[in-house]
């Protein structure tokens, strides 16, 4: 798993993985599955892998 900093608000991100979407409007769509970093409940996301790439930038820890 690669921790990310949302380029914008600096906030960090796990990227838990990736995944397919299978709805009919967004058939074979990359999407990428991740949450907030370092919380005790992290809330959960999807986000296309394009956008996410253009918003995210990944560091090392």
């Amino acid at each position: 798993m690669i921790v990310y900093r949302h380029i914008k608000t600096g906030n960090l991100y796990l990227k838990l993985d990736e995944a397919k979407n299978c709805t009919n409007a967004n058939d074979g769509q990359l999407m990428v599955y991740y949450c907030e970093y370092g919380k005790q409940n992290p809330m959960k996301f999807v986000r296309e892998k394009f956008e996410f790439l253009e918003k995210f930038e990944d560091i090392k820890l």
